[in-house]
């Protein structure tokens, strides 16, 4: 494992619940976690995507997770940068850059929970780039269950409305770029340490932001302020959970697990801005979770077919 994961007071503490109580129930305790405070962390952005420019959003957000992580670079004296695939952990970036950016500009104008499924459809894609790329096994059920989430995302998008949804199709743009981004981190989580991954996003997330930012800029009132520093905690947090999730758990059931961001983004959605999911919407979100489901346990069904 990561030379700086070892010493740490939390990676100490979550390798010792794993031994007692198994890593698929750690890793899926952090995934609920993860994705309480990820709806928070959506919730923020909606709210301040009224007064605020997407690229400002964004930026604070970086800068603010690379602050917090500052500390632990400095007394690693840097090594805590060093990475075994820099190329990956700049891929990571570009990948993540384009997955946040759209994620934000859809939460802005959808419903988090609908927003929120249209982004777990990455699902479907990482089914698709591991056939096509790594030339992994999918089958039929794979593909049917690709069919399938396509059709709920179709749903979600209403094309037979005047004029497609164009925020719903950013989020599509976003789940895509998502599920780049799950590929590389599960191959970043083999050779470089939690803080390692963590660190990367937040400074190629700054570079690319910071023009545009300065081009958009208004000025964070006292109001807005705590609603950044939600943005930031909640943002750093989730992220960490999410990485620790698969270090620990299996990836097939913590794919499982992560239906609860849809559950978490619903009730966040409601008691915050009072949304409430219309019927195409509810019919789309089943038909994403469906075919997620599927997805991820295709091995498991093809063998109980099999019998």
């Amino acid at each position: 494992m990561a030379e700086y994961d070892a010493p740490g007071f939390f990676p100490r503490i979550l390798e010792r619940l794993s031994a007692r109580y198994g890593g698929n129930v750690v890793g899926a305790s952090l995934i609920v976690v993860s994705s309480f405070t990820l709806a928070a962390m959506l919730a923020a952005a909606k709210d301040l995507s009224a007064s605020y420019s997407l690229w400002q959003i964004v930026l604070i957000r970086s800068l603010g997770v690379g602050l917090m992580l500052t500390p632990v670079i400095v007394r690693s004296r840097g090594n805590v940068l060093k990475s075994k695939r820099y190329g990956l952990q700049i891929l990571r970036v570009c990948f993540g850059f384009v997955g946040i950016t759209a994620m934000f500009y859809s939460v802005a104008y959808l419903p988090l929970a609908e927003a929120s499924a249209i982004n777990f459809s990455r699902t479907i894609f990482v089914v698709a780039l591991a056939a096509i790329i790594f030339s992994e096994r999918v089958g039929v059920i794979g593909w049917a269950a690709a069919a399938i989430g396509l059709l709920g995302v179709t749903v979600m998008l209403d094309p037979t409305a005047e004029a497609l949804n164009t925020a719903a199709m950013v989020a599509v743009v976003g789940a895509f770029a998502n599920a780049c981004v799950v590929m590389v981190v599960k191959k970043l989580t083999a050779t470089d340490a939690t803080v390692t991954i963590m660190c990367y996003p937040p400074m190629g997330l700054t570079l690319l932001c910071i023009i545009p930012s300065i081009l958009t800029w208004q000025s964070i009132t006292w109001s807005a302020a705590p609603v950044f520093a939600t943005l930031v905690v909640s943002s750093i947090f989730s992220n960490w959970c999410f990485i620790n999730s698969y270090r620990h758990g299996e990836a097939s059931i913590m794919g499982t697990v992560e239906y609860f961001r849809l559950v978490a983004a619903a009730i966040v959605g409601f008691a915050i801005f009072g949304e409430i999911p219309t019927l195409d919407s509810l019919i789309g979100i089943a038909l994403i979770i469906a075919a997620s489901f599927v997805a991820v346990r295709r091995d498991q069904i093809r063998v109980r077919m099999a019998r």
